[in-house]
């Protein structure tokens, strides 16, 4: 098999996932860096071989095959997805949400739906975190939705409300929350899905292992603590895709199907049973050593 050009988001949420490429360098893998938008859209128009991408990108199509037991998401609180209002939510009509989201902007929009009944309209920008509320167009917008590393780093002066997204959902639906999933082109049971799983398997395991630098490195880059960084990275980021992420996700999606935020693809509902069956095959035979 040839050299797989690999996705991966510039976030510091992804470096426990990515540790292990990142060190190897491998000639089999090119990493390509870009936002979890971008890599979607790389990704459809087949650019890459696999990529981190936002769930609701999965719903509507994009890849073939889910790598088990690893994702992006949260059990409450998550602090990196935040949502900022100068006005009641139910008065809102308006709001600016980050270009490099997609999963964030579905799970907003299922938000505003189900517990204030609004349906604002939504524009795409570039946030400026000291600024979060300035439009493209050089105005200010009334709410502004921001991911990422621009979430953590950003100036909420001026808000009238500011929500962590991680914990209206789990207030709300009482359920973990999944924002992305590395998904390869190729389907799973391939040989290269599976030369994939191992890759990205192996390099979480490093990323596990090597947490404590990766703390102590990301705090003097960003200048924050280490111990904010630890607490970030291992209180408020979830990489678990196990059972509960796996419910959690299932029950996403339906909620997108209600709200026609992606099709009925009877593949990716395959997929996420195989891989719950996945799951429980690997439970029993634990179960039975």
């Amino acid at each position: 098999m040839g050299t797989l050009r690999v996705g991966v988001i510039a976030f510091v949420n992804t470096l426990p996932l990515t540790r292990g490429l990142e060190k190897s360098r491998s000639p089999e893998v090119e990493l390509v860096y870009a936002s979890p938008s971008a890599l979607a859209d790389r990704l459809r128009y087949g650019e890459l071989d696999a990529a981190l991408i936002p769930a609701v990108e999965f719903f509507r199509g994009v890849g073939a095959g889910i790598v088990p037991g690893l994702a992006i998401g949260s059990r409450g609180p998550v602090e990196s997805i935040r949502f900022l209002s100068r006005q009641p939510l139910a008065e809102l009509d308006a709001v600016l949400v980050d270009q490099a989201s997609r999963t964030s902007v579905a799970m907003l929009r299922l938000l505003l739906d189900r517990t204030h009944r609004v349906s604002p309209d939504f524009f795409s920008f570039r946030p400026d975190p000291a600024r979060p509320f300035l439009g493209p167009d050089g105005l200010e917008a009334p709410a502004a939705l921001l991911i990422g590393d621009a979430a953590l780093d950003l100036n909420p002066e001026g808000a009238f409300c500011d929500i962590d997204l991680g914990a209206w959902w789990q207030s709300s639906f009482h359920r973990p929350f999944v924002y992305a999933l590395w998904v390869t082109r190729a389907p799973a049971g391939s040989a290269e899905h599976e030369r994939l799983c191992e890759l990205f398997t192996a390099s979480a395991a490093l990323g596990r292992r090597e947490l404590p630098l990766i703390c102590e490195e990301v705090a003097e880059a960003r200048r924050w603590t280490e111990s904010r960084v630890h607490e970030y990275l291992t209180q408020r980021i979830d990489y678990r895709l196990d059972d509960a992420a796996l419910d959690g996700l299932a029950f996403f999606r339906a909620l997108c199907l209600e709200s026609y935020l992606c099709p009925d693809r009877p593949a990716v509902a395959a997929t996420l049973a195989a891989l719950r069956e996945e799951l429980a095959r690997a439970g029993s035979a634990h179960s039975a050593r």
